[in-house]
């Protein structure tokens, strides 16, 4: 079967395209929470619902553009779009939409839920440490790590700061030329 795995990936995004489409449940928080609990119902709460609403449309919006497949004229599949199940952004956002449901739907019963929203920046902070700011601070020296290698290297002494494959090396060409038999 010709683009058999760009067909298996179109079905794929089709069908969590459709899940998320299920998932908005905005109409049970505004329901219960407008309806019923009118009196605690104010601006901030207003106002931070809109917000995380329309960033949610927006992340949908994005994936949905990513995920929709292309048809050739002759209404063969060109390109299943990306892949939503792979890791990178497009994971970051679903998480997201994830997170913004869950507030949505748990400050319906108590507005202190929102707070929820501080593991996005928090999770974001943590991945930033690892992924850049960490790696940066070891390559200039500052680290740990870089600090007694360039300790060891200014004293003169290279024995602690040969690498594994340098000493291999060493190890070879004292062994001496390697003779090959056929």
């Amino acid at each position: 079967m010709a683009n058999s795995s760009q067909k298996k990936i179109a079905h794929e995004n089709a069908k969590t395209l459709l899940a998320l489409r299920k998932g908005f449940i905005w109409a049970f928080y505004i329901f219960y929470r407008i309806v019923y609990h009118w009196n605690s119902f104010g601006l901030k709460l207003a106002f931070g619902y809109l917000f995380t609403a329309g960033l949610t449309v927006f992340l949908y919006t994005q994936i949905n553009a990513m995920g929709q497949p292309r048809y050739n004229s002759k209404g063969e599949l060109a390109d299943a779009g990306q892949d939503l199940s792979q890791e990178g952004l497009v994971q970051y956002a679903f998480d997201i939409i994830y997170v913004t449901w869950f507030v949505h739907v748990t400050s319906a019963f108590w507005s202190k839920m929102w707070w929820t929203y501080l593991t996005i920046p928090a999770y974001a902070g943590w991945k930033a440490w690892h992924l850049a700011i960490k790696p940066m601070l070891g390559r200039s020296g500052m680290g740990a790590a870089g600090a007694e290698a360039s300790g060891a290297a200014a004293s003169g002494s290279t024995e602690g700061a040969k690498s594994k494959r340098r000493e291999k090396m060493e190890k070879r060409a004292e062994k001496g030329p390697a003779v090959r038999y056929r």
